[in-house]
């Protein structure tokens, strides 16, 4: 007992690690419900909204409300109980507006004091402007049958869309009403449908104009990047007691075959970790111009179409959005220098799923060692840049401020922090373990925390749960590499090879190409019984191995595999930016194919290697063309990635 009130108590000093990426004052005056009404106009693309909010006050005394906003047309502030307009002001630097956004000053007439609850509306309108948004097209669909909406906020992109505190810092319920004017867009939101109007309309609308009214609770807290929406021709379909999938009419069927198995998902990760809280459990299979391959929205994981493959081997994804569940929804990061908590824990708790999922612990090692390649090649590419920040991204800790923090999102979080928690498996042991992250779970539920409150929670529970001596030896060992794995640059301090008979047999395939200069191995035909995972490990190692992938090797590759013919996309991208790498895709056939994949793909793992390998007079042309395809946090990566440039090749 007295350890736990000591580690409280340690809890109370020191956990002071700010958000940086915040302008709001969220430690004196904290959201604890947003109420959202929205009116969609997808045709014009522009969303009118109003917002209730109930903040609880922290500070001694508060006479002003900070909140983040980006690109938005603020029309007035008010109470709701009697109507009185709020004074309010932007404050505004010119370069962070375009990196972060804008400071919203709301003056509240009055000062509150310490534990009064304060409430107030916003009427505000966005467009196209919305960096978390993309309006598409009728044409842009599968369906072409009318507009389409959906939304990416993490990392703090929410305030492009809601004016708000837009840090994980801070957990709030929220309730939305959507309106829409077309009787062919349905909606949905990461929180449970309600299938009665529950919440009565802030404002006057014609109702002659309005198709449906739909309505939205979630009563679990949780930061503003998880707050989502989908709105188009889309349907839902049940793949199990309390999964389902979503997605335009056009692919439906073809979707929920290959996520039939979602219930299985969430009840190999409960027999690991423990029980599901959150009730239902969808993924939306979104437009392929969505940037990422999944995110963990509660309730509502949005998912790229490229994890569909047709024989289940890319549902590696949705394992990993179901994990999220526990390790970025239940216990969150509490700033962007902390992503490693969401990712590494995740990435963690992923795998031990898919041993289950797998039945095979060096297929997962495989996907460890696919890991490794990507972190390996990132490390070494932010350590070549003369910019601190940029060098900071190899870290579990990297540096934020005043930059956008999607600027600072990579593979590293994943595969760096997963790598570090395996470590850890190993000095306490795999059962031990795994109770200890139960208990954090149980300590941390529905808060956020940072890197060294999960240090002294762990510190603590050692000291509880080991005898003396053995607490001293498993405490050295961790202290002698935790601080080098979270903070340093360089590659992390103990290296973890996963190797395994799977790999193996990739890796002497690897080996025998490159020595044969072009000759097919005797054994070349072993690549098409590999998993995927394999075949990603195969085209992975060959970019590592570059420098010795000589123009014969590509074509005799090509000869024995037909790569540029592929449908899986996680093995197409690795073998066009391979292709451009070794300037085997000189030719206009190859590069054709390569200029309709960033085409058709808008996920950003799959297109920025292939921008950052082209030189900047193709990547400019090619990014011109799919300008409207792409999502803007994807525009923004590309755009920066061309910025970087200085040599056209």
């Amino acid at each position: 007992m007295k350890l736990v009130i000591l580690f409280l108590l340690c809890h109370m000093l020191y956990c002071v690690d700010v958000d940086k990426n915040t302008f709001s004052n969220y430690k004196d005056v904290k959201t604890q419900h947003l109420h959202i009404e929205w009116l969609l106009n997808l045709n014009d693309k522009v969303i009118d909204g109003s917002v209730e909010y109930t903040f609880k006050v922290y500070a001694s005394q508060l006479t002003e409300v900070h909140l983040d906003i980006y690109k938005m047309n603020i029309l007035f502030v008010y109470y709701p109980n009697n109507g009185q307009v709020l004074k309010y002001h932007v404050e505004s630097d010119p370069i962070q507006k375009e990196e972060q956004g804008e400071k919203l000053v709301i003056e509240l007439g009055q000062v509150y004091k310490y534990g009064e609850i304060v409430k107030f509306r916003i009427k505000y309108q966005i467009g196209e402007d919305a960096r978390a948004l993309s309006f598409m097209d009728p044409s842009q669909t599968d369906d072409k049958k009318a507009p389409y909406l959906f939304s990416q906020c993490e990392a703090n992109n929410c305030r492009s869309m809601i004016p708000l505190q837009d840090t994980p810092s801070i957990k709030f319920t929220y309730s939305a009403t959507v309106i829409t004017q077309s009787p062919l867009i349905n909606v949905f939101m990461s929180g449970n449908r309600l299938q009665t109007q529950k919440f009565q309309l802030m404002n006057n609308y014609n109702m002659n104009s309005i198709a449906n009214v739909f309505q939205f609770e979630l009563n679990i807290k949780i930061p503003a990047y998880l707050i989502a929406i989908v709105a188009g021709t889309v349907e839902e379909r049940s793949t199990g007691t309390r999964t389902a999938v979503i997605s335009e009419t056009k692919n439906i069927e073809k979707y929920q075959k290959e996520l039939e198995d979602l219930d299985k998902y969430v009840q190999y990760l409960e027999d690991y970790i423990g029980e599901y809280k959150w009730g239902a459990y969808k993924i939306v299979i979104l437009p392929a111009s969505f940037p990422f391959g999944g995110m963990e929205n509660p309730l509502l994981t949005f998912a790229n179409p490229t994890i569909i493959v047709g024989d289940k081997s890319g549902v590696s994804v949705a394992v990993h959005e179901i994990a999220h569940s526990w390790f970025g929804n239940t216990v969150t990061c509490n700033n962007w220098s902390n992503m490693w908590i969401n990712e590494g824990f995740c990435v963690f708790l992923e795998r031990k799923g898919l041993k289950t999922l797998f039945g095979d612990i060096n297929l997962v090692h495989v996907n460890s060692q696919v890991g490794n390649n990507e972190m390996n090649a990132l490390i070494k590419e932010f350590n070549s840049s003369q910019d601190d920040f940029i060098k900071s991204y190899a870290s579990l800790h990297p540096k934020t401020e005043n930059h956008n923090a999607d600027d600072s999102f990579s593979t590293i979080p994943y595969e760096r922090g997963f790598q570090l928690l395996y470590y850890l498996e190993k000095q306490i042991n795999e059962t031990r373990f795994q109770q200890l992250l139960k208990d954090w779970l149980q300590e941390y539920e529905y808060k956020s925390a940072d890197e060294n409150d999960f240090y002294r929670f762990m510190i603590f529970w050692l000291k509880i749960n080991l005898s003396s001596e053995e607490f001293l030896s498993v405490k050295k060992s961790i202290d002698n590499v935790y601080n080098k794995w979270v903070y340093d640059y360089g590659q992390p301090p103990i290296e973890e090879k996963f190797e395994n008979p799977a790999s193996k047999d990739v890796l002497e395939l690897v080996n025998s190409w490159i020595e044969g200069k072009g000759t097919k191995p005797q054994n070349y035909q072993i690549f098409d019984n590999f998993k995927s995972n394999q075949k990603q490990l195969f085209l992975s190692t060959l970019q590592d191995k570059n420098k010795d992938v000589t123009d014969a090797i590509m074509v005799s590759l090509e000869d024995a595999y037909h790569l540029s013919d592929l449908t899986d996309a996680e093995l197409l991208f690795r073998w066009y930016t391979l292709s451009i790498i070794t300037k085997y895709a000189k030719d206009t056939t190859n590069l054709q194919k390569i200029r309709k994949f960033v085409g058709l793909v808008g996920r950003m793992k799959m297109v920025n290697p292939i921008y950052k390998a082209l030189n900047k007079e193709t990547a400019t042309q090619w990014y011109q063309e799919n300008y409207a395809f792409y999502h803007p946090l994807t525009r923004q990566s590309i755009e920066s990635i061309i910025k970087n440039k200085t040599i056209i090749k």
